[in-house]
């Protein structure tokens, strides 16, 4: 029950303004927020072959979205991202791997001259 908590409570942090005309944006954050609290925990080919399977059999219930859309990558949501860009706090995707790394960057940056050196090495 904790897991669906944790699910619900980052798609509570969502603005409805975001994704009312954008329904695939709902459910790939829903998808990102399922592979953030299963997926990420699974180490054997099976566990995830099954997990992807019980997360196929779950979207067959939405016909309307393609199990390749819904699943393309980057699947990665955050509200820190927003907040980076001087914006309200809200749970938005990341459009690709180049905007991450540099909010990231530039937070450990941030970081560095606040607080201390931290040297992180940041990977994919």
């Amino acid at each position: 029950m904790r897991d669906v908590a944790k699910i619900t409570q980052n798609l509570m942090l969502a603005q409805a303004t975001s994704y009312k005309d954008n329904p695939m944006g709902l459910v790939r954050m829903w998808a990102h927020e399922c592979h953030r609290v299963w997926l990420d925990r699974l180490l054997f080919e099976e566990d995830v072959a099954a997990y992807m399977n019980f997360m196929r059999n779950g979207l067959k219930e939405l016909v309307e979205f393609k199990e390749e859309l819904v699943f393309e990558e980057p699947l990665i949501y955050t509200s820190f991202a927003a907040m980076c860009k001087g914006h309200e706090a809200s749970y938005k995707p990341i459009a690709d791997m180049d905007e991450l790394r540099g909010i990231l960057e530039a937070k450990l940056e941030e970081y560095n001259e606040a607080i201390s050196v931290m040297d992180l090495v940041l990977f994919n």
